[in-house]
C-alpha cells in the first residue's frame, strides 16, 4: 500500500446517503487520484447536492479535485484510465461521478471563470474532456461556502468569497440560455429540451436559478422548488410539482429518449417566459439595467 493510500479520508463529513457503496467509491477515487497525481493534489471536495443538501437516488456525485499545478495531458490520460476502472465497479455512485480538476492558480483568478476549460468528467462518462462546466461562479460559491473537504485544507482557504453580483449575473445568463435553447427546440424533433428529462430539468433549473437571483446563494434543486412554490405565482405550482415528480427515476436514463407531452412543453415554454420577466423585474428592483453573465 502506498503512502497516498494511507492518507486519512474524512468520510464522517459525508451526509447519510441512500447509496451504501458511496464511501468505498470515494475512498477508491481519492486513493487513485493521489497515486496518479503523485504529489500534485491539494485536496478532494464534494460539491453539488452532496454539499448543498437534498442528495437523493437521482443525484450525481459531484466532486472537485484541486491541484497545485495544471494537469498535463499525459497525466489526464492516466486519470481517464482510472475513472474507467472505477466506472466498471458497476454501482450507482461509481457510474455517476461528475467533476473536474482545477489548479490553485485558476481558482485564485476571477478572469478565468467561464473561460478557462478544466479537465472534466461528465456524469456517466469515462472520458476526460476539456470543459468550462465546473469553472463557473455557482460552483465556486458551493465549493467555498458548502464544499465538503474529504482530503486537504478547508475550501474557504483556497479561494476568495464569490461576489454576489457574479452569482446573480451567472443566474441571469442561465435563464437567458434556457429561454433561447428551449424556444429553438420546442417545435422541432426530439432533443434534450423536448425530452421528458429536459422538460423537467428546465423547470427545476429555473426554480433554482430564480432563487439564486433573489437570494444571492446557491441552493439544491429541492430547495429551489420549495422556494418557488412559496415565492412565485401559484399558477405554476402544479407544473413545478409535476416536474419534480418527473425527475424521479432519471438515473435509468430512459426519459431523455422519450418526448415530453406537448401540454407539458407548452406550459414549460410559458413558464420560461415568466422566468425571464421575473429576472428582469428583480434587476429593475435593484436599479440595475442588466448584469452580463461572466
Amino acid at each position: 500500500m502506498t503512502a497516498a493510500r494511507r492518507t486519512s479520508v474524512r468520510l464522517d463529513r459525508v451526509p447519510v446517503l441512500p447509496y451504501p457503496e458511496l464511501a468505498s467509491v470515494l475512498r477508491e477515487l481519492i486513493a487513485n487520484v493521489q497515486d496518479v497525481l503523485d504529489g500534485n493534489m491539494v485536496g478532494v471536495y464534494l460539491v453539488g447536492s452532496l454539499a448543498t443538501g437534498d442528495f437523493d437516488l437521482d443525484s450525481d456525485v459531484d466532486f472537485l479535485v484541486v491541484t497545485e499545478d495544471d494537469v498535463a495531458d499525459e497525466v489526464a490520460r492516466s486519470l481517464q484510465a482510472m475513472h474507467g476502472q472505477i466506472h466498471r465497479l458497476g454501482c450507482y455512485p461509481a457510474e455517476h461521478l461528475e467533476g473536474s480538476y482545477v489548479s490553485r492558480a485558476v481558482l485564485g483568478r476571477a478572469d478565468t471563470v467561464g473561460i478557462q476549460p478544466l479537465w472534466y468528467l461528465d456524469n456517466g462518462s469515462t472520458v476526460l474532456e476539456r470543459s468550462t462546466h465546473d469553472n463557473k461562479w455557482h460552483v465556486r460559491w458551493v465549493l467555498r461556502e458548502r464544499g465538503i473537504a474529504l482530503v486537504g485544507p478547508e475550501a474557504a482557504t483556497l479561494l476568495a468569497p464569490v461576489p454576489v453580483e457574479a452569482v446573480r449575473g451567472e443566474a441571469c445568463g442561465v435563464i437567458r440560455r434556457i429561454a433561447q435553447e428551449f424556444t429553438d427546440a420546442v417545435a422541432g424533433p426530439l432533443t434534450f429540451w423536448t425530452s421528458r428529462f429536459g422538460q423537467s430539468y428546465a423547470v427545476l433549473q429555473l426554480c433554482r436559478v430564480l432563487s439564486t437571483l433573489e437570494t444571492g446563494t446557491v441552493r439544491s434543486k429541492l430547495s429551489g422548488v420549495r422556494w418557488a412554490l412559496e415565492k412565485l405565482d401559484r399558477k405554476w405550482a402544479g407544473l413545478i410539482r409535476r416536474s419534480w415528480t418527473e425527475r424521479e427515476g432519471v438515473r435509468h436514463c430512459l426519459k431523455i429518449r422519450q418526448r415530453a407531452a406537448e401540454s407539458a412543453l407548452a406550459q414549460t415554454h410559458d413558464f420560461i417566459k415568466y422566468a425571464v420577466r421575473e429576472s428582469e423585474t428583480r434587476l429593475a428592483r435593484w436599479g440595475i439595467e442588466d448584469i452580463r453573465p461572466t
